[in-house]
């Protein structure tokens, strides 16, 4: 008999596959450790559940004081709370353990793993299918042989949030655990791509090869290694399975759009919206990728006026071409200008997120627009419902922080960008998550700790002046007069003749918050050291 695909409750409802807890329809935030509590205390519904059984749940076999069971259980317990009685739904028996009292209904059952996440009706091998091997660990250990389990079941919970990406069960009669060989060509008719991977765990890191085969002829596609130190956002396993998802969609999706018409036949609107992410994923805020981009999701809304990755995608590219024409010179526009394209971002991301409200690349388009709009509470509560799907989700965590700089509170930026440049150190957005890094040590009048950044930033976005202005801004407050001016002279001519006013900077900003503008005199101010015309 397989597990409970989900467990209703008083006016919730949490649903086992997408650890989704939902409170009369309406997404409830928890945090990963209160969210393993919960399905423990659910699957054992009015049983004792010791604390022994509760840390192991939420912590693995890795050692912690029990108070950290105490803070999370207590805030499981204020959003379970109705009416200000806190054991109507859990009840704490003092030295023992937690007994969930709240009469619990299951429905349907679902298979083991990852044999059901492929939704009715999405395609086969003639859509962006993926088959997720078994994960290969040590052998004969059974530490490692659970840990493995949970990173490929968290990593096929990742990839089947995502809109047009079919994952797809096991070939029948292979053993979901132990049959890490089946071969390639075994899956041929049920996955386009195989994904294999292998782990070796450590204490609080792990050791990591990714490999994507072509089912069809077994070649190896695309490969990767990487080492991944525990970031405490999630269990481990969570935050390998992020990682992975992240870059292997990555390139599935460039793989999808670089197929011929010849090759996609019916499934040209969805090869069409893998262009459009394709387009996105080349370079951040590059114009003519940019336009690329609007073209794809343009063409895929007129024949799927309600596709909500074309909706997402290109609520994502109005706003971000916005943002590069309000900062390049050559190609400035008022913001009155373009606020009815704002506008039209700002349905496109809604409606994304009512499409697929478990997609949290969706949510994030949303918090995108929402920030472009300075509506920046809204956005940050966006980015937090992404990051509630998804607590490892480096681009969310990297906008939260910015978010709280826009919104002057310099002291809860740092750490989200610090956390989303350790899980994704080379993503397509990393060069401006240091730029945010130097612009917090900037602020500071900590130059010299600013510099290393901005440098990352201008070397990963050449094409972006505020990296190259705020550069230049903190070599000259540090006293390097000399190297910010050959900086500055090489970058301008660079970009064939740019030329570069304070005025056009200080006209160019996206907060008036006090301390975000004082930032930026900071930063004129350094120009003007330069001797960085005003007009």
């Amino acid at each position: 008999m397989g597990k409970p695909s989900s467990f209703a409750f008083g006016p919730f409802v949490f649903h086992t596959l997408s650890r989704r807890l939902e409170r009369q329809g309406d997404l409830v935030v928890l945090n990963s450790r209160a969210t393993e509590l919960l399905l423990l205390l659910l699957g054992r519904a009015g049983e004792l559940v010791t604390k022994d059984d509760l840390l192991q749940a939420a912590w693995g076999n890795r050692v912690v004081a029990e108070n950290n069971l105490t803070v999370h259980m207590a805030a499981l317990r204020r959003v379970l709370r109705a009416d200000d009685d806190a054991d109507r739904y859990i009840r704490t028996e003092h030295g023992r353990g937690y007994r969930f009292v709240m009469p619990v209904e299951t429905t349907q059952s679902e298979p083991s793993l990852i044999d059901t996440l492929a939704p009715a009706g999405r395609p086969g091998v003639d859509g962006l299918s993926v088959l997720v091997m078994p994960v290969q660990c040590l052998p004969n250990d059974d530490r490692s042989r659970a840990f493995a389990a949970e990173i490929r079941r968290h990593l096929a919970v990742h990839l089947s949030r995502i809109p047009g990406v079919a994952v797809v069960g096991m070939p029948a009669g292979s053993d979901a655990l132990s049959d890490a060989t089946t071969t390639s060509a075994a899956v041929e008719p049920t996955a386009r791509y195989v994904l294999r991977t292998a782990v070796r765990p450590g204490r609080r890191d792990a050791q990591l090869v990714v490999m994507i085969d072509d089912s069809s002829s077994g070649a190896t596609l695309w490969a990767d290694r990487f080492e991944h130190r525990l970031v405490g956002l999630a269990a481990i396993e969570s935050e390998i399975a992020s990682r992975l998802s992240h870059g292997v969609v990555t390139e599935l999706i460039d793989r999808e759009a670089a197929r011929s018409l010849e090759q996609v036949g019916s499934a040209h609107v969805a090869q069409s919206v893998f262009r459009g992410w394709s387009a996105l994923n080349r370079g951040l805020l590059v114009r003519h990728d940019l336009d690329e981009a609007r073209q794809w999701f343009e063409r895929v809304l007129v024949d799927e006026p309600l596709n909500a990755s074309a909706m997402a995608g290109l609520a994502y590219a109005i706003v971000a071409g916005n943002i590069r024409a309000t900062t390049d010179l050559r190609a400035s526009r008022s913001n009155a200008a373009m606020a009815p394209e704002v506008r039209r971002a700002d349905v496109l991301s809604m409606q994304a997120v009512a499409r697929a409200p478990d997609w949290p690349r969706a949510w994030f388009c949303r918090g995108y627009v929402r920030l472009r709009q300075g509506r920046f509470e809204a956005a940050l509560t966006a980015f937090q419902r992404g990051l509630s799907l998804d607590p490892c989700d480096a681009e969310c965590l990297a906008y939260v922080g910015h978010v709280q700089f826009l919104a002057g509170r310099l002291e809860e930026m740092r750490a989200p960008l610090e956390d989303a440049l350790t899980l994704c150190p080379r993503d397509r957005g990393a060069g401006l998550w240091h730029h945010f890094l130097g612009q917090y040590h900037f602020c500071h009048a900590r130059d010299e700790q600013a510099i290393p950044y901005f440098v990352q930033g201008t070397d990963l976005c050449p094409s972006l002046v505020y990296p190259m202005a705020f550069l230049v801004a903190a070599l000259a407050h540090a006293g390097r007069l000399t190297e910010a001016r050959r900086t500055l002279v090489s970058w301008c001519e660079a970009m064939g003749g740019f030329n570069l006013t304070i005025d056009h900077l200080r006209a160019q900003v996206f907060s008036d918050d006090p301390t975000y503008l004082a930032c930026h005199d900071r930063m004129h101010r350094g120009l003007g050291l330069l001797g960085v015309p005003q007009g």
